[in-house]
């Protein structure tokens, strides 16, 4: 935890970082395909998410190792020994919490309530960023945030359905706190580590914490047809090295508030997809809310340049 807590934020950020506001925007774009892939599948949950992860590794690895090689950081051999481990192994296991806590909570609340909660994840990480690392946020940004913000609530469904705090609801919460932690994680990895690295890392460690995760669970473990195995591929190649590994990217460059900015875009980007892959028609709450999301969204590329 003090790795956390005592690691200091590099003095000044850019004030406009194409690289990392594109891979940002790029990853959540990959992120989206989640829920999609995931009703193709013919595995539990908890065994979906453990696949998506295996299957990223040896990707992550060789990402990795050319990243290495390109930054001149040593052997491979010296992974487990270089700095900024514990952040990166804290945010895998917070990512495997993430899983599990959201898992646990859909069977026991609306579908409303336990997407707008676990948006709330970017929210938190600001207010993370802010008390524990000492982030700046412009006023501007935070105004977008609250609009983003706003565009979630009414998106979900959560303006018209009012928030209870149920099991259902506390155990979204805890997927949103784990989920925050995760990225808060993640920055503090990045400050000493490259992207690949610390992806690789908290990749593995999310890996392990998931099989147990699938054991409580129970359910289909392997999949069960050439589909169900392409889904999981492509779960682990599409959400998780293009997902996360361009959000580490991201992560190492934006500061914190446009980050969750650009991450609040997920869901409204996810119900444009299933629009065209399943044909569900975009509610009047869905497209208020991603209209206000993605104007938040270019409120934030308008006020960093």
């Amino acid at each position: 935890m003090s790795d956390i807590v005592s690691t200091p934020r590099p003095a000044s950020l850019p004030a406009l970082d194409s690289v990392g506001l594109g891979a940002m925007i790029a990853s959540v774009l990959a992120i989206a395909w989640s829920p999609i892939l995931i009703r193709f599948a013919d595995v539990a949950p908890a065994a979906a998410a453990f696949w998506r992860l295996v299957f990223s590794l040896p990707v992550l690895f060789v990402w990795a190792e050319a990243e290495r090689r390109r930054a001149g950081r040593g052997s491979m051999a010296s992974l487990v020994t270089r700095p900024g481990l514990l952040a990166a192994s804290l945010a895998g296991v917070a990512f495997a919490a993430d899983l599990a806590f959201y898992h646990a909570a859909l069977p026991l609340t609306s579908v409303a309530n336990a997407s707008f909660i676990s948006n709330l994840a970017p929210v938190a990480s600001v207010v993370a960023g802010f008390v524990l690392l000492r982030d700046r946020i412009r006023p501007a940004v935070l105004g977008a945030l609250a609009i983003a913000l706003v565009g979630v609530a009414i998106t979900s469904g959560a303006h018209r359905t009012g928030l209870t705090m149920g099991r259902g609801d506390l155990l979204a919460l805890g997927a949103a706190l784990a989920y925050a932690f995760y990225l808060v994680a993640l920055r503090v990895a990045r400050n000493t580590r490259l992207a690949a690295d610390a992806s690789l890392v908290s990749t593995v460690v999310a890996s392990i914490g998931l099989i147990a995760i699938v054991l409580v669970e129970g359910g289909p473990f392997l999949p069960q047809s050439p589909q169900g195995w392409a889904v999981v591929i492509g779960l682990g190649l599409i959400c998780q090295v293009l997902g996360q590994g361009l959000s580490a990217v991201g992560i190492g460059r934006l500061p914190a508030g446009v980050v969750a900015i650009i991450l609040l875009s997920h869901p409204v980007l996810s119900a444009i997809i299933a629009y065209f892959v399943f044909g569900e028609a975009l509610s009047l709450d869905q497209l208020v809310g991603g209209v206000l999301i993605l104007a938040a969204v270019m409120m934030t590329r308008i006020n960093m340049k």
